[in-house]
């Protein structure tokens, strides 16, 4: 009895083993059969999250090449290493998604601010990243009054004057959740002229405007003048969030 028991699973490895081995066998056929088929050609590159840049500029920039097989022709790790070189670039993921597709999602750094540079402009992203230089509108609020002692592409900005950048960053930040835009900001001397049209301003401190911003009592003046067809004057931003009008520009 026990050596028929012993015989049993002598037997029983066997057949594991042998299963184990074809297993293995039609991997390897499979594999093979992978790095030659066209049916593993790659046939469509997709693209995701991108916003700045379009699909064809994304798939251009990461060299991907279609009919090249998935396997032995794509290299995900350089395609999302290349990605990233650009400062537009946070996060990149690339996989491959069987049997012929390359799938790229991204996640874009936005520009948000461009800081005057003689006559050019200087955009960064909403914690200073530079992401490019150009000499025309970037189509993004403009900051002025400070002096650029390093900038880098896809590094943090440096200006000499760091508290005027984080007072207008933390305008910008509330601009863009509370449902504003303005075209440029200065500050001098602690006051701030954030310009909602040319000859239509915001003025008060930082941390004042900030506040009203958060409160919607800026937006609520800005619609009203609007609706009155009123694209001239200062509003005055005070303390405790007071809002007032006059039709004068200092």
């Amino acid at each position: 009895m026990l050596k028929n028991n012993r015989a049993s699973k002598r037997q029983l490895r066997r057949v594991r083993l042998i299963v184990i081995l074809v297993i293995i066998m039609i991997v390897c056929l499979l594999i093979l059969f992978g790095l030659k088929s066209p049916m593993f050609n790659v046939a469509e590159v997709e693209v995701d999250g991108n916003h700045y840049y379009s699909d064809a500029e994304i798939i251009a920039m990461a060299n991907c090449s279609k009919d090249v097989n998935i396997f032995n022709g794509v290299d995900c790790k350089d395609i999302r290493k290349r990605l990233l070189k650009d400062p537009y670039m946070e996060q990149v993921t690339v996989k491959r998604k069987l049997p012929d597709t390359i799938s790229i999602e991204i996640k874009e750094r936005e520009q948000v601010a461009g800081i005057v540079y003689g006559s050019s402009f200087v955009v960064i992203d909403i914690d200073g990243i530079v992401l490019r230089k150009t000499s025309v509108d970037p189509k993004v609020t403009v900051l002025k009054g400070m002096n650029i002692s390093k900038m880098t592409l896809g590094d943090t900005i440096e200006v000499e004057e760091e508290v005027l950048l984080r007072q207008c960053m933390d305008i910008i930040r509330a601009m863009k959740e509370h449902d504003m835009y303005f075209k440029s900001i200065t500050i001098q001397e602690g006051l701030v002229k954030a310009y909602v049209l040319d000859n239509l301003v915001v003025e008060g401190m930082a941390d004042n405007i900030v506040s009203a911003l958060k409160n919607d009592e800026i937006q609520l003046v800005v619609q009203e003048l609007f609706k009155q067809k009123i694209e001239r004057g200062t509003i005055k931003v005070t303390g405790d969030s007071y809002v007032s009008y006059t039709p004068k520009i200092d």
